[in-house]
């Protein structure tokens, strides 16, 4: 698995490390079908706990083959 380029901007605090990103992906993650899954609420809130945007979420999400599900915009059901 490649590690998630995590790049601050000027005056941003320290974000998590992909480690501790992917660690908590995939500790949140439950099993629908014989998949990882993850709940976009439950993405938003790792997101928010870590002080790391939203898309850096998705990308963990993708890099570890954990699926989102529920979307609040109505893209995954």
């Amino acid at each position: 698995m490649a590690l998630l380029s995590l790049k601050l901007d000027k005056g941003d605090k320290p974000m998590a490390s992909s480690e501790e990103l992917a660690a908590a992906v995939k500790a949140a993650a439950g099993e629908r079908e014989g998949r990882a899954v993850l709940s976009c609420s439950a993405a938003f809130k790792i997101a928010e706990d870590l002080s790391v945007p939203v898309s850096v979420v998705g990308k963990a999400c993708n890099e570890t083959g954990v699926k989102i599900i529920h979307c609040q915009l109505g893209c995954f059901p």
